[in-house]
C-alpha cells in the first residue's frame, strides 16, 4: 500500500499548511506529498511556504498559473490588477528561490502500484486556444465527455486543483480528483486529499480540516503585503 497525501492552491498560507502537515503526521504519514501547484501567490508567506515544501523531501511538485505569473511567464494572460502582487512575491522570493521555482514543470507523471497518475493544476497550458486562466472544463459547463476527454486516454487518475473545489468523478476507466485548496476556502479550513493505491484497489479519503489563523490578518500588515485589501476581502472574508 502506497500512501499518497494530494494538495494544491497553498496560496503562501504557512498556518493552513502547518495544519495539513501536522495532521499528516499524527493521522496519515504520506510516502509522498503531491503539489500541485499555485504555492506562491495571495497569502502573506511565499518564502515560508516555499522553503517548507523544499525542504521536505515528500513533496512532489508542479506550478500552477499563479506562480507562472511570478515567474513572468504569458504575460499576455496576466490579470492587469494583480501584477503589483506578483510583483511583490517575486521580490520576497529572491533570485534563487525564483530559480529554482522555474525548474518545476507544469504537469508530472507517476507510477504507483502500476496505477499512471498525472498531476497537473488544471489542464496542459500549452493546448491551443487555452488560457492559463481557464478552469477545469467541467465548471465551464461543458459534458462530462469533454472534461473527461480533455486528459490523456492512458491515465488512470488525474489530479488536479486551480478551482478550490473538492472534486472525485471516476467514468469510463479513468479518476478525477480535486482535492480542493490548502487555504482558500472562504472558510478557515484546509482541504486535501488522501489516497492509498495497491495493486488492487484505491482508497480515496477527503479532508476539511482547521487551522489557526488567528495571526494571518496581522502577517498581511506586518509584511505589508501588495493589495493586502482587495486580497483579505475576496479570499479571506472571516478574518
Amino acid at each position: 500500500m502506497t500512501k499518497l497525501a494530494i494538495i494544491s492552491d497553498i496560496h503562501a498560507n504557512k498556518y493552513a499548511l502547518e495544519s495539513f502537515l501536522q495532521y499528516n503526521e499524527k493521522n496519515f504519514q504520506a510516502d509522498k506529498i503531491l503539489n500541485l501547484g499555485d504555492f506562491v501567490a495571495i497569502g502573506p508567506h511565499p518564502k515560508e511556504v516555499v522553503q517548507t515544501i523544499f525542504n521536505d523531501k515528500r513533496f512532489e511538485n508542479i506550478i500552477g498559473n499563479n506562480d507562472m505569473i511570478v515567474l513572468g511567464k504569458r504575460k499576455d494572460e496576466w490579470r492587469r490588477p494583480t501584477q503589483p502582487h506578483h510583483e511583490w512575491i517575486a521580490d520576497q522570493l529572491g533570485k534563487d528561490l525564483l530559480e529554482v521555482i522555474e525548474k518545476i514543470p507544469t504537469s508530472k507523471y507517476i507510477d504507483v502500484n502500476g496505477k499512471k497518475l498525472l498531476m497537473l493544476h488544471s489542464h496542459f497550458y500549452d493546448t491551443p486556444n487555452r488560457s492559463f486562466l481557464d478552469n477545469l472544463l467541467i465548471y465551464q459547463g461543458k459534458t462530462l465527455e469533454e472534461f473527461i476527454n480533455d486528459y490523456p486516454e492512458d491515465v488512470d487518475i488525474v489530479l488536479v486543483g486551480h478551482s478550490h473545489l473538492q472534486l472525485y468523478i471516476n467514468w469510463k476507466k479513468k479518476t478525477i480528483i480535486n482535492p480542493g485548496s490548502i487555504s482558500i476556502t472562504w472558510k478557515p479550513l484546509a482541504s486535501f486529499c488522501l489516497l492509498e493505491i495497491d495493486d488492487e484497489s484505491i482508497n480515496v479519503n477527503f479532508k476539511n480540516i482547521p487551522y489557526d489563523y488567528s495571526k494571518l490578518k496581522q502577517d498581511y500588515d506586518d509584511n505589508k503585503v501588495v493589495a493586502r485589501e482587495w486580497l483579505i476581502k475576496y479570499f479571506y472574508p472571516f478574518i
